[in-house]
């Protein structure tokens, strides 16, 4: 009977993992069945949303020494889509429909007045004091306030500069090119000399286009909103920066049509770490995987800021996620030490030594075996000198999905820079 009992359940756990899937894009658990060999049956099951992306395992080995050093929690991942807006989608679908589910969320910093406004999260400023937040990088701690409150935990500290060819530049005895209008020549040179793309881009309908023209944005001096809110999206500069980024395809021809499909970072990643490519904006987590054994470009990669306009500056898209516990959750307090143990300054070195994601305690960025580890934080850090932030608003979702799609018809043609941003200017006025 108990063997049957056990069958049944297994077959109601799977049947819902696969519905779950199947409504909101293809979420996965990963379960630790260790602790049923003499562990304790009373044990919580906390679930925490990560990426499918897992740089050399160590979120997986995280997981894993969680459950081994805890006896009243078992700690479950929900894979969640690379694809930030899916990954966004997803996660909605799951906290509008009070779901247990997901007791921990992932959520990127851009995430953070929507899902409070929605009063999808517990706030945190009891558990998450000021004393706490001294420990971490003070621009994350800010991206999880919203209206005077706290309401996650940083714990992934990203930036998304420029990855570059050393051996390239160094061959044809070249810098890095300051400028957009440089580094155009620069990759017309190299790509013919080498059979190889000028830049690899993640330019397809998703957040991560809102990303890359965000730093074309303010590399030429425009912005979304005004510091009074006002939509000036359709400014000149800005409808010149998505100029430039048509040209890039059309006129330069040193990025591929193909980039316009590219929806994650792993996209524009892939050719890159393949020896593809001659530079590719992208998040911190490339230089790992380019170092890895089997990468062509292993020793032959470094990160810079992004290219500036003549008489502009310099941007890089800021990112972040943050831990967040659900207000569904029936077990907060245990969700609270996951995230309490994941964000600590000794995991957090464990994984960035062991190739994971960069964290956000201060401490790690003067930690010598963590700098003998990853030697490119010190440009990296230098690089957030150049930091780009995308606009903050509780309907940022629904701001981004409209701008993603005009700033895409642009890309593709379908519309001419101007009339996209024309059209978006419309539509951003009549968000309220």
């Amino acid at each position: 009977m108990k063997n049957t009992l056990k069958k049944l359940l297994a077959f109601i756990l799977i049947f819902g993992v696969i519905f779950v899937s199947a409504c909101s894009g293809g979420e996965k658990t990963n379960s630790d069945n260790g602790k049923e060999d003499g562990g304790n049956s009373d044990a919580v099951t906390i679930r925490m949303a990560v990426f499918e992306n897992d740089p050399n395992g160590m979120m997986e080995k995280a997981r894993q020494k969680f459950n081994e050093e805890h006896d009243n929690i078992n700690l479950e991942f929900t894979q969640m889509s690379n694809d930030a807006s899916q990954m966004h989608d997803q996660t909605v679908t799951q906290l509008s429909a009070g779901s247990e589910n997901l007791d921990i969320v992932n959520m990127d910093v851009v995430w953070t007045a929507e899902f409070a406004e929605s009063g999808w999260l517990l706030p945190l400023d009891d558990k998450f004091t000021e004393e706490l937040q001294a420990n971490y990088i003070g621009r994350q701690v800010d991206s999880v306030k919203y209206n005077d409150k706290t309401w996650a935990v940083p714990w992934f500290n990203d930036l998304h500069p420029l990855w570059y060819r050393t051996d390239l530049l160094e061959k044809y005895n070249l810098e890095v090119p300051e400028t957009y209008e440089e580094a155009v020549k620069v990759a017309q040179k190299i790509s013919k000399e080498e059979g190889i793309q000028g830049f690899t881009m993640h330019w397809g309908r998703s957040e991560q286009l809102i990303v890359s023209f965000t730093e074309f944005l303010h590399a030429k001096g425009g912005d979304f909103f005004d510091e009074n809110g006002k939509v000036i999206i359709n400014s000149p500069e800005a409808v010149e920066a998505l100029q430039f980024m048509v040209d890039m395809i059309e006129k330069y021809e040193v990025v591929s049509p193909s980039a316009i499909g590219h929806s994650t970072p792993e996209d524009s990643r892939i050719p890159f770490t393949q020896g593809q490519s001659l530079f590719n904006p992208n998040w911190g987590y490339v230089y790992s995987i380019n170092q890895a054994d089997d990468s062509a470009v292993k020793d032959k990669t470094w990160v810079a800021s992004n290219f500036k306009f003549e008489g502009g500056k310099k941007a890089n898209s800021v990112g972040g996620w943050n831990f967040a516990i659900s207000s569904s959750s029936k077990n907060p307090d245990a969700a609270w030490e996951v995230i309490k143990w994941f964000t600590s300054a000794e995991n957090q070195k464990e994984m960035l030594v062991g190739g994971g994601y960069a964290g956000t305690q201060l401490s790690l960025y003067e930690d010598a075996e963590v700098i003998k580890a990853n030697p490119y934080l010190e440009e990296y850090t230098k690089a957030f000198e150049d930091a780009s932030v995308r606009p903050s608003h509780p309907q940022y979702s629904k701001m981004s999905d409209i701008a993603q799609s005009y700033i895409h018809q642009a890309l593709s043609g379908d519309l001419s820079p101007k009339e996209a941003l024309d059209q978006l200017a419309k539509e951003l006025e009549d968000i309220e």
